[in-house]
């Protein structure tokens, strides 16, 4: 049986197609040529990273935006500068996390172990060392940059800078998605951990619940008219994703 054509996760309603690479067939998107790698496909390639070495940074990552490269939060379903949806695995239809290596930025698949790799990023993965680098003190996984920051409001990935003032709030409109399940949620039903949001199905022990807020949050008018409410809640979510 056939299997279903692919989406590009950059192009609009264009299809990938096979590429013969080394004797390799992966899907290609003959509008961007960017290179899509299933799980197990970029390790054939014996001079460049295994995708596994990138897993435990693709697990905390946050995600680019499709239109303009725009950093999207995990926590977050939409860009809040375009609104434009996070690039999607063409495999599984998640979303793929924004990976810094020592040369370029790749998007991963955590579930798929897959990877995509923009036009070139093939050839720059061929500089990053074979080897991951000894975990810090935490279990935490700090990648490399991979150029000098000349423009601190660009975003990795992006194609062009954000504007100065345009970086990213919590207010009564943000959608949040639970980092477990992906369920839709409210800032009050919302539990914070460690930088995740979880449901209340789903919390880990030690969340902090978004229903914890002072008793005037509850009842708090839109921030043009009282400043106290939304603004405490901004406060809680910035404290407790830190």
């Amino acid at each position: 049986m056939a299997r279903m054509p692919r989406a590009c996760p950059i192009c609009s309603e264009q299809p990938l197609v096979p590429l013969a690479a080394r004797d390799v067939e992966v899907d290609s998107c003959p509008r961007c040529q960017g290179l899509w790698f299933d799980r197990g496909e970029l390790e054939l390639f014996p001079d460049r990273p295994s995708v596994r070495q990138f897993l435990a940074a693709a697990r905390q990552a946050a995600s680019r935006c499709r239109r303009l490269g725009h950093l999207v939060p995990r926590a977050e379903v939409a860009c809040a500068t375009c609104h434009s949806a996070p690039v999607a695995c063409p495999a599984c239809g998640g979303r793929l996390s924004l990976v810094v290596t020592a040369t370029c930025t790749v998007d991963v698949c955590v579930p798929c172990e897959g990877v995509w790799l923009d036009r070139g990023e093939l050839e720059l993965l061929e500089r990053v060392p074979a080897r991951p680098r000894p975990p810090t003190p935490g279990a935490w996984e700090i990648p490399a940059a991979a150029a000098p920051v000349t423009d601190p409001w660009s975003a990795p990935g992006a194609t062009r800078a954000l504007a100065n003032g345009h970086a990213v709030r919590i207010n009564s409109h943000t959608a949040l998605e639970c980092s477990a399940c992906s369920a839709l949620l409210t800032v009050r039903e919302a539990h914070a951990l460690d930088g995740d949001v979880y449901c209340g199905a789903c919390r880990p022990a030690g969340a902090v619940s978004g229903a914890t807020l002072p008793p005037d949050v509850e009842h708090a008018e839109p921030c043009a008219k009282r400043g106290g409410g939304w603004g405490s809640i901004v406060a809680f979510l910035l404290d407790a994703l830190r």
